[in-house]
């Protein structure tokens, strides 16, 4: 059977979804569907690239969006922005088309959810351990959509630059930029930092400036070393520290499940109960339990909802990642669904509480695209950019590459095409990266 040519398309120009998981999309859209959502509530403070793609490349994020629900065959897309965004959604309202509509929701913390996301735009509740297709829905998020519309292959993201820096803003960079250029550009306003990739709730800090932006990079941000986030998530990096911590210190309060996005649509996550699993056992060790399963690592419990300054997210992660390590398989069938609860629209977490107790509003929250043109000597592309098998080199070394030329692929694998961000010379491969010399 031949595949869908718009599917064969999206595949061999290498979109993933840029959303941070880097699922290939041509993979999600070997389903029919009813409905495309289009993941644009940016949920995390210190984000600002998908506001700034919907702004300024509207026509190509249309066709992209037009394009998935042609390839599958769905009858409505569904753009979720936050209300608060009243300027994008007057924006989107001149260009959609009769088939797409722009659905605001709430300004809260994590409406980005894809799950949450579902139930704010149509109602509709995803059974735990199911996928969005169940309900005939696809989601893809912003700058995935523009990936499609400018069928060509993916070469650049786009990345946002915060915190203590001079340069708050979104650019879009070529793939396998070292963040030290970027951090360099940014231009940071104090001497003793730390670098936070991502989000400041499911972001992670790195001290390797090497690293380089990949297709599923999304910012930036700059934090002053003993900024309370920063402590906040160095703990979390200690997995003995904060399996004892909350074997001694946990009383049970519930306030962790209370407040969960996912046990609020009636999902079986209860982080409370990942934590009394501590306080059964001799040293406090993980305990692999099927509801953790469910747990979407929004790490809402650990920053927000704890009174204790405790890690149940973390908790909840680790037994998680124990249950599957163990083999241990979700099964939905034994929990019972009890639908969304009936106190969900005042359990939501604003986001301005958000920001306000992990100490972000000091730092400003903007970010506008602006274009800048980096000329590096050296990119190094990461083979595994995405969920799936790395790709494996198509060159060789000392082999000229034209900007946008396959450079490695996965084959018939579960994974992504990697094309070459900028025209060079291929000075190195190893299993992970192929090294391009540029100019």
């Amino acid at each position: 059977m031949s595949m869908n040519p718009i599917v064969a398309e999206i595949q061999e120009n290498g979109v993933v979804g840029a959303g941070g998981a880097g699922f290939p999309s041509h993979v999600k859209l070997a389903s029919n569907a009813s409905t495309i959502i289009v993941n644009a509530a940016e949920c995390e403070p210190l984000i600002h690239k998908d506001k700034e793609i919907l702004l300024h490349h509207t026509a190509e994020f249309l066709a992209g969006l037009n394009m998935v629900m042609r390839a599958a065959s769905a009858s409505e897309g569904l753009i979720g922005i936050k209300e608060k965004h009243t300027h994008i959604i007057d924006h989107l309202n001149q260009s959609v088309g009769p088939d797409v509509r722009v659905v605001p929701i709430g300004d809260f913390y994590p409406a980005g959810d894809e799950i949450t996301l579902i139930y704010e735009t149509t109602g509709k509740v995803v059974e735990a351990g199911k996928l969005p297709i169940t309900q005939g829905i696809i989601v893809n998020n912003v700058e995935t959509l523009l990936n499609v519309g400018r069928r060509k292959p993916v070469t650049t993201t786009f990345v946002t630059l915060g915190g203590d820096v001079e340069n708050k803003v979104t650019l879009e960079v070529p793939i396998g930029l070292p963040i030290r250029t970027l951090i360099e550009y940014a231009s940071p306003t104090i001497s003793d930092y730390v670098v936070l990739l991502g989000g400041p709730m499911m972001g992670r800090l790195t001290s390797d400036l090497d690293e380089v932006v990949t297709k599923t990079s999304s910012a930036i941000n700059i934090l002053p070393a003993d900024h309370v986030l920063v402590r906040r998530m160095r703990v979390m990096g200690k997995p003995d520290t904060v399996r004892k911590v909350g074997k001694s210190a946990c009383d049970q309060c519930i306030f962790c499940t209370a407040l969960c996005p996912r046990y609020l649509l009636g999902h079986p996550i209860q982080p409370h109960k990942s934590m009394r699993a501590l306080m059964f056992t001799p040293t406090g060790e993980s305990v692999p339990e099927m509801h953790a399963m469910a747990c979407c690592e929004c790490n809402l419990c650990t920053m927000v909802s704890c009174p204790e300054g405790l890690y149940p997210g973390s908790v909840s992660t680790l037994s998680k990642r124990f249950a599957g390590s163990s083999g241990m398989k979700f099964d939905a069938a034994e929990f019972q669904s009890t639908g969304p609860h009936p106190l969900i629209k005042y359990r939501r977490t604003p986001t301005s509480k958000l920001k306000r107790m992990l100490d972000l509003n000091r730092f400003g929250d903007s970010g506008p695209l602006i274009e800048h043109f980096f000329s590096p000597k050296v990119l190094s592309v990461p083979l595994r950019q995405h969920i799936g098998k790395a790709a494996e080199a198509i060159v060789s070394v000392g082999a000229l590459v034209n900007a946008g030329e396959k450079i490695a692929s996965v084959g018939r694998n579960l994974g992504s095409e990697i094309h070459s961000p900028m025209t060079g010379k291929v000075l190195n491969i190893t299993d992970s990266t192929i090294e391009l010399e540029i100019g």
